[in-house]
Formats: C-alpha cells, structure tokens, sequence
C-alpha cells in the first residue's frame, strides 16, 4: 500500500504512478480453483488452443481485482474506493507484463476523484479501460 493521498494535493491531469503485474500459470490455476471457475481457457494450453487462443487466458476477474487494487493503493489507507468499473477489451496471457495506468479526471470539492483508469499489455494495447471514484480525506480531518 502507498502512501496517503489527500484530497487537496491531486489535480486534474496527474498521473498515477504505473503498477506491473505478470500471472504465473500456477497463479491461473489456482485463481480459477479458487473461484471455482472450471473453464480450460484459463489452464489447459491445448484445450485453449482449440477456442482459438494461442495460450491460456488471464482471467477478467482477475484483472478486475488487479484494477482496483491498484485504485486502492493510490487512493492510500484511508483512501476509499466508491466505484469502479472496467470493459474486458482484450486478450490478456501469462507470463507477460500487464501494466496498471491512470490519469485525474476531476477533483470535487468533497474530496471525492474521478479516475480513468486502465491495463495494457506489454504491446501497449489497453486490454481493459475504465474509470474509478474516489473519497480521499483532507489533511487534518479523520478518514
């Protein structure tokens, strides 16, 4: 987790600083067990393969939880998230870097952030855009 981000210190415009992510094929295999998602797509290469995929796939919900821990982390502890959403565009594989970005959309008088936020893949093509909604709390208030 980064550090707190205040209301009052972010501006439209800004950037947030990138977050990598790269999923092992064991991590698939375990996020689909976990999930209790039994689809060959996310495990089995030639199952995947006959789908028309070169490879296993990342799954989106995966990618999603990715999307907000990366939100969450540069809204800081006291940070909240209040909305996210996310469109899966793209095909997303293991073993390659999936980069997190963002921008400041607006910042509202009530400290609440409107970010677009999005994946791309080591190509530089956005997999999954959205926008997210954040509270951060003003210096010297309680969260």
């Amino acid at each position: 987790m980064s550090a707190q981000r205040f209301a009052g210190d972010v501006h439209p415009g800004e950037e947030l600083t990138p977050m990598v992510k790269n999923a092992s094929r064991a991590q698939l295999f375990l996020f689909s067990a976990a999930t209790n998602n039994p689809h060959r797509i996310h495990y089995d290469r030639e199952y995947a393969a006959t789908e028309g995929h070169p490879d296993v796939l990342v799954h989106g919900p995966l990618q999603e939880a990715w999307l907000h821990q990366f939100v969450a982390d540069w809204a800081g502890p006291r940070g909240r998230v209040v909305a996210l959403t996310s469109q899966n565009r793209g095909r997303a594989f293991p073993e390659r870097d999936l980069t997190f970005k963002g921008r400041v959309k607006a910042v509202e008088a009530d400290g609440t952030v409107e970010l677009d936020v999005w994946e791309e893949n080591d190509a530089g093509e956005v997999l999954m855009p959205g926008s997210a909604r954040v509270h951060l709390p003003r210096r010297g208030t309680e969260a």
